[in-house]
C-alpha cells in the first residue's frame, strides 16, 4: 500500500483534477436527468453530446503529453495527435454558447434559475476541459520552442476555437466535417473568409478575448498559489 502511494503522490494533483471533472460531469448529467424528471421532456439531450465532445481534446492532450517525452513518437505521431486536438478542441469551450438556449421556449414549468444554473454547469465543466487541455499542450510547446512561442500557440488557439465555435454555432457544422467532408467545407470556409459579416467579426474578436483573458487569469492564479507555497 505504501508503495502504491509513493507511486501515486507525484501524479496527486493531476488526478485530484480528474477526479474533479469527473464528479463535475456527473453531477451535471444528474441535473439533466432531474430536469427530464420535472418537466417530462428531453429537449436538452444535445448538452449530454456537447459534454462528450468537450471530453475529447482532453484525451488528445494527454496522448500528446505522452508521445511528447519520447523523442520517436514526438515526430512521428505527435504532429498528427496535435492537429486532431486542435480540430476538437474548440468543442470545450463550445458549450458556453449553449447559454444562448435561457431564449427558448421551454416545455413543463421549470424556472428560469434552474435551467441557467444547468446550462452554467456544462458549461464551466467544458470550459474547465478545455482550459486543462489548453495548459498541457502549451507546456508541450514551451519545451519544446520557448515560453514566448508558447503564449503565441495559446493566442492562436484561443483566435481558431472562437473560429471554429462560430462555424459550429452560426453555420452547423461539427468536427467530422473536416475528416469526411473537408472538399466542401474547404471551398464554404474559403467564401465566408473573403465574405465575413460583421456578426461573424464580432463574436470571434470578442470571444477570442474572452477566452484568452480566461485562460491567462486562471493561469496566473495558478503561479500565485505557486509563489505563495514557495514563501511558506
Amino acid at each position: 500500500m505504501k508503495n502504491l502511494y509513493q507511486q501515486i503522490y507525484p501524479y496527486r494533483f493531476r488526478l485530484t483534477l480528474f477526479t474533479l471533472l469527473c464528479g463535475a460531469t456527473l453531477f451535471a448529467v444528474v441535473l439533466f436527468r432531474l430536469r427530464t424528471i420535472l418537466s417530462g421532456s428531453d429537449e436538452y439531450a444535445f448538452l449530454l453530446w456537447n459534454i462528450f465532445l468537450a471530453w475529447i481534446p482532453l484525451g488528445f492532450a494527454y496522448a500528446a503529453e505522452s508521445f511528447s517525452w519520447n523523442r520517436k513518437t514526438l515526430l512521428l505521431l505527435m504532429p498528427f495527435v496535435a492537429l486532431l486536438w486542435l480540430l476538437f478542441f474548440p468543442n470545450a469551450p463550445y458549450i458556453l454558447t449553449d447559454l444562448f438556449h435561457l431564449s427558448w421556449k421551454k416545455a413543463g414549468d421549470i424556472p428560469i434559475w434552474f435551467d441557467t444554473l444547468l446550462l452554467l454547469w456544462f458549461a464551466w465543466t467544458g470550459l474547465s476541459l478545455g482550459l486543462i487541455s489548453m495548459f498541457m499542450m502549451q507546456n508541450i510547446v514551451r519545451r519544446a520552442f520557448g515560453r514566448i512561442t508558447g503564449w503565441l500557440f495559446v493566442l492562436s488557439v484561443g483566435f481558431l476555437a472562437s473560429l471554429g465555435i462560430y462555424i459550429g454555432r452560426f453555420l452547423r457544422w461539427n468536427s467530422w466535417d473536416v475528416l469526411f467532408n473537408p472538399r466542401d467545407r474547404f471551398i464554404e470556409l474559403l467564401y465566408y473568409s473573403t465574405n465575413p459579416s460583421l456578426q461573424s467579426i464580432m463574436f470571434i474578436s470578442i470571444f477570442s478575448a474572452l477566452f484568452i483573458f480566461i485562460y491567462i487569469t486562471i493561469y496566473t492564479f495558478g503561479l500565485l498559489l505557486q509563489e505563495q507555497i514557495q514563501k511558506t
